[in-house]
């Protein structure tokens, strides 16, 4: 189906799994696509997670839950947080933004909108996958989260926190396991663990940049365009918009901007501002002497989640807050790497580099998805913290049914651009300050 109007030309900036998504959700709906990177596709973000896709992981970091744990993250040793806090000084603005958006009523109305996507996740990326011919890659696993500490009943104990709460109350398929349940599920576990539950849905992907690539090819092999280079400047137009890639100035109907951790840079050379943060992260495989894992595990305790793939065991770590392109600080991995020994039959960390990334994260922890605020021909899907590879599928389907003039399959308010994104007014060239500057 074609969408009306316009010769129907736009440049998708940034080449993840949101990105290729909404490409070829684009191209499906007749748009001529010319899809943007300065690296090969799913080479940044989309590169390095857990591989999990369930509808359970809707609610955010910086919930209710967040409250109790941060005097122990304030100490700044723990694995699942870490901060410089001089970055943190400088980008106070996201930092209250975020807090504030813990509280519960902020909460709650994210846990919602984030759930549109997530429920959605399995079947808009099996609809991919089918069209790719890579649906091998996905296991529908679900995937489990598990306890070493507080007996029995601790995974009972962790559902009744907020999390807990707004998974029941949206349905969420849950299984809590005592130790004998849960080493029946999941045999490769050593049996350290007294607890865990099983979030039945979903499942995972065994090799989350290989995945997204695949589509990428898909989409090109499809009659789409796939351009190399470093997009300099975006600059709207009466009826088009320009953009500078390595040098050359080029031209679409729209600009739809995709580039995660990198969107902030490219709005602020278009004219506006947006209170973004990163989270950054890392990766590393491990070699495994027995049984591959049936399911991604999230050790709660050990404060890592892992998940077989195909170049080993990948083991992620939990959030780091520094500057984007900071240098790697591994003390997080270093950590946390003894606990996985303890739980898993590893022998020791592949040849393959360890592996670093930023997410892009919102004061709200809801991507922003829709028109750049009084623009028609710059568009953003961007924001999408952990979440990005699971429901890139997603909101690129949502952002190419705006486009194209469609219903959209989601309450598309709770998106909105206009929550952290504002326009710069230019000055008016007949202003009295313009005149004296000429003067």
């Amino acid at each position: 189906m074609g969408h009306s109007g316009m010769s129907n030309s736009i440049a998708v900036i940034g080449a993840g799994s949101v990105g290729i998504s909404s490409a070829i959700h684009l191209q499906q709906r007749g748009w001529r696509v010319t899809l943007v990177d300065r690296k090969a596709p799913a080479s940044e973000t989309s590169w390095g997670n857990a591989g999990v896709i369930n509808p359970s992981s809707f609610v955010p970091l910086n919930n209710p839950d967040l409250h109790n744990s941060l005097g122990r993250y304030l100490r700044n040793t723990s694995g699942s947080l870490r901060f410089q806090k001089a970055h943190l000084l400088k980008q106070l603005p996201w930092v209250l933004g975020f807090l504030e958006a813990s509280k519960t009523r902020r909460a709650q109305a994210s846990s919602h909108a984030l759930f549109m996507l997530t429920r959605q996740a399995v079947d808009e990326h099996r609809a991919l996958m089918q069209r790719t011919g890579n649906a091998a890659r996905f296991s529908e696993t679900g995937w489990l989260k598990v306890f070493r500490n507080g007996g029995p009943e601790r995974a009972s104990q962790a559902l009744t926190g907020f999390a807990g709460r707004m998974m029941h109350e949206l349905g969420i398929d849950i299984e809590v396991l005592d130790r004998d349940a849960l080493q029946a599920r999941e045999p490769t576990l050593r049996p350290i663990f007294n607890s865990g539950y099983h979030l039945r849905a979903g499942g995972r992907v065994d090799n989350p940049g290989l995945l997204m690539r695949e589509h990428a090819e898909r989409f090109v092999a499809d009659g789409g365009k796939l351009l190399h280079g470093d997009v300099s400047e975006i600059e709207e137009k009466q009826d088009s918009v320009s953009w500078t890639c390595e040098g050359e100035l080029k031209s679409s109907d729209r600009v739809l901007l995709c580039a995660g951790p990198w969107s902030g840079d490219l709005l602020a050379r278009a004219g506006y501002d947006v209170t973004l943060g990163v989270e950054r992260g890392y990766h590393a495989h491990y070699e495994l002497k027995g049984d591959v894992p049936a399911h991604s595990v999230h050790d709660v305790d050990g404060e890592y989640i892992v998940g077989p793939m195909t170049g080993g065991l990948r083991l992620t770590t939990g959030v780091e807050l520094a500057p984007r392109d900071a240098p790697s600080d591994l003390s997080q991995l270093e950590q946390v790497e003894p606990r996985l020994f303890e739980a898993f039959d590893v022998t020791g960390r592949t040849d393959e580099p360890v592996w670093r990334g930023a997410r892009p994260t919102l004061p709200d922890s809801v991507p922003v998805i829709g028109p750049a605020p009084r623009s028609d021909r710059l568009w953003v899907n961007f924001g999408h913290q952990h979440i990005g590879l699971m429901t890139g599928p997603v909101s690129g389907k949502l952002v190419a049914q705006l486009l194209s003039g469609e219903q959209a399959d989601a309450d598309m308010r709770a998106f909105a651009p206009s929550r952290w994104i504002t326009r710069r007014r230019k000055a008016r060239a007949n202003s009295w300050l313009a005149r004296r500057l000429r003067a």
